[in-house]
């Protein structure tokens, strides 16, 4: 949930590439299969095109596909300059993308963490502000994000 204006917000793991952060809307059409930015694991194309009448755009999409997995808002100053960001576990590229937000556009993208070589499950912002990481590896592990 956004936490200025109380939208649920929601990323959508896509095929090869359209991944997408949408907010999502009573009664709006997402597009899916009709609209997306991917095309299938074969290299087919999905559906019409990337855009139509009627149908949402994303407030972000990635290609290729991070394959996205957890998302916290970041409501904490414990992380300078991320307060007001959104930030978005990758299991395909082993990072931590953090979108600044202007309101509810997405204005810029940051990929942190990627010398770990950890494939990010879930992302929260525990209740005492700290970001913490769950990977997703044999090994896995609660990690707590500390300023560099």
């Amino acid at each position: 949930m956004h936490p200025g204006t109380g939208r649920l917000w929601a990323h959508e793991h896509g095929a090869m590439g359209g991944d997408e952060v949408n907010i999502a809307l009573a009664g709006r059409n997402y597009g899916w299969p009709v609209i997306t930015h991917g095309v299938d694991y074969s290299g087919a194309k999905i559906g019409e095109g990337s855009a139509k009448a009627g149908m949402e755009q994303p407030q972000h999409v990635w290609v290729p596909s991070i394959a996205p997995s957890g998302m916290a808002f970041v409501t904490s100053s414990r992380l300078p300059g991320w307060r007001g960001s959104l930030v978005i576990g990758s299991l395909k590229f082993r990072l931590l993308a953090r979108l600044s937000l202007e309101g509810e556009r997405v204005v810029g993208e940051q990929r942190v963490l990627q010398s770990m070589g950890e494939r990010l499950r879930d992302v929260r912002q525990g209740p005492n502000g700290h970001l913490y990481l769950l990977t997703d590896e044999s090994q896995g592990a609660v990690l707590r994000v500390e300023p560099a």
